[in-house]
């Protein structure tokens, strides 16, 4: 069952315990929310949720699972938009900072 709104509850939730430092919490949240978000959601949508996970997984120091959640986030982007396509940029310098963090 699809629910958008508890979706977005989820992620905010999720992004509130990573501000606290609970990243178990803040994990759990979010993949419920993108779970619930998949199967009706723009695609930008989930982008947001995958960049979220991003940052509860660089923060509690799991930096390949940022790095993916990364790419996750920039493959439900479109490049020939040009908001989207500044989001894909940023992303993708995270990406190559958190590489660099990790060598």
């Amino acid at each position: 069952m699809c629910g958008f709104s508890e979706a977005w509850k989820l992620n905010r939730e999720g992004m509130a315990a990573c501000n606290e430092g609970d990243f178990e919490k803040a994990e759990e949240s979010l993949l419920k929310a993108i779970n619930l978000a998949s199967c009706n959601s723009r695609k930008i949508h989930r982008a947001t949720m995958y960049n979220n996970l991003s940052v509860i997984y660089q923060m509690s120091g799991r930096i390949n699972d940022a790095v993916m959640a990364y790419g996750t986030a920039i493959s439900y982007l479109n490049p020939d938009h040009k908001g989207q396509a500044a989001l894909i940029a940023r992303m993708k310098g995270k990406i190559e900072s958190l590489r660099d963090v990790a060598a």
